[in-house]
């Protein structure tokens, strides 16, 4: 398996992935799919262009088997993050024939590696219950600290 951060010339392959990874955890109708797929790959393509975003992949025989993405923003410092650094883990996702074989374990390093480089105080994610026990080995704890607004509600 070989490891790497992704490059632009990914950006296809990992916007189906995650929109691959999205119906796996709820049933899309095809014009959420094409609406995610549009969105998703805007998304990679702005943060890698203005490097706010890295995401790191594995390959299994040049083919790209996993990935994982992490963001960079800050907050005003406080108690709990005095630099105001933090990182948002995401997208992280193995095709299911290369699952339960440390692959997404090894992506999530190289995204906590990444966050350390650049001085992040805090990561965060939000993870499915399958996902739970590969977060937690890696010391990530839930949190209550946190409340959401959606302005425009959810799709």
């Amino acid at each position: 398996m070989e490891y790497r951060k992704a490059t632009l010339p990914d950006i296809d392959i990992l916007t189906n992935m995650r929109v691959e990874m999205l119906c796996e955890e709820r049933a899309l109708s095809n014009s959420q799919r094409n609406l995610m797929k549009e969105n998703t790959k805007q998304f990679l393509v702005d943060g890698m262009t203005n490097k706010s975003l890295i995401s790191w992949i594995a390959l299994n025989s040049q083919n790209i088997v996993s990935m994982g993405c992490i963001n960079f923003f800050s907050f005003p410092p406080n108690d709990w993050c005095p630099n105001g650094k933090t990182a948002y883990i995401g997208n992280v996702y193995t095709l299911p024939d290369f699952r339960r074989k440390g692959i997404g374990s090894n992506i999530v390093s190289h995204l906590i590696e990444e966050a350390k480089q650049y001085q992040c105080q805090r990561i965060l994610l939000n993870t499915t219950e399958m996902g739970r026990p590969l977060y937690e080995m890696h010391g990530f704890e839930d949190s209550s600290t946190a409340m959401a607004f959606y302005p425009f509600g959810i799709m």
